[in-house]
């Protein structure tokens, strides 16, 4: 649940899914299961062309038969079998890479939001298919976006695990222009308002996890997501490509 914890986008919503998996408390424990974790890492930021900015972030997580909670959000399962679940979803999305952040850009201070739709996953062996669908219902950018990915995982030993995933995300132009564009709204100081158009973007993740005890698990992760020229348009944007790296551990009760 890690990656949509972060949120930055979809590249990192890939990163540690797989590995928190993982952690052998919560796969063992009966009924309730609970997680907690601290993250450390760092990501380019798309509006500043200079060095990567550090972050760190907890996360907490607790998981039903159906149904699990967390910092990335509630998600019910509607449906599920041994290898297709569907699944509602009301999740948070947040900003890290802030563009207050940037000198003369001070006025994009972005909010959180609030986004709710639906998710599904097909399994087939080792590889998990995915996508999501969900909508701004907070009032914050009003956009909507589309996610999918497949991702592997191999389970190299007891303790130690690794898994990679490919996908990609479609915005459309609200949350495309919230996300790297000036809205009208926030025009001014020497800002221009820029509307992005809908725009898809692609994304590479790798992921690791070691089980450090039968309660605490090491997991990491880098992944890149690669802006298209509808995003690198921005007056704002000034660079192609961003980078994330995380190192976090987990602990299940």
């Amino acid at each position: 649940m890690l990656p949509q914890t972060f949120r930055p986008g979809f590249g990192a919503a890939l990163l540690l899914a797989g590995a928190i998996h993982f952690v052998p408390g919560a796969a063992q424990a009966d009924g309730l299961r609970y997680s907690i974790g601290i993250y450390v890492g760092a990501m380019s930021s798309p509006f500043d062309s200079g060095d990567a900015d550090g972050f760190a972030a907890p996360d907490f997580l607790i998981e039903g038969e159906r149904f699990s909670f967390g910092t990335s959000g509630l998600t019910y399962d509607l449906f599920q079998n041994d290898s297709v679940t569907l699944s509602a979803r009301l999740a948070p999305r947040f900003v890290m890479a802030d563009p207050t952040d940037v000198p003369g850009l001070e006025r994009l201070k972005k909010d959180i939001a609030v986004e709710a739709g639906l998710a599904a996953t097909l399994t087939y062996g080792q590889v998990e298919l995915g996508m999501e669908a969900l909508n701004d219902v907070s009032d914050t950018h009003d956009g909507a976006a589309v996610s999918a990915f497949v991702g592997t995982r191999v389970q190299v030993s007891d303790r130690f695990g690794i898994g990679a995933q490919v996908g990609a995300t479609w915005m459309d132009q609200k949350l495309a222009t919230y996300t790297y564009g000036v809205r009208p709204s926030e025009a001014g100081g020497g800002l221009a308002a820029y509307a992005v158009k809908e725009s898809v973007i692609p994304s590479v993740g790798i992921d690791a996890s070691f089980a450090l005890t039968d309660h605490a698990t090491l997991v990491g992760g880098l992944s890149a997501e690669f802006l298209p020229d509808s995003v690198t348009a921005s007056p704002i944007v000034k660079r192609d490509a961003v980078v994330s790296a995380t190192l976090g551990l987990r602990y299940a009760f």
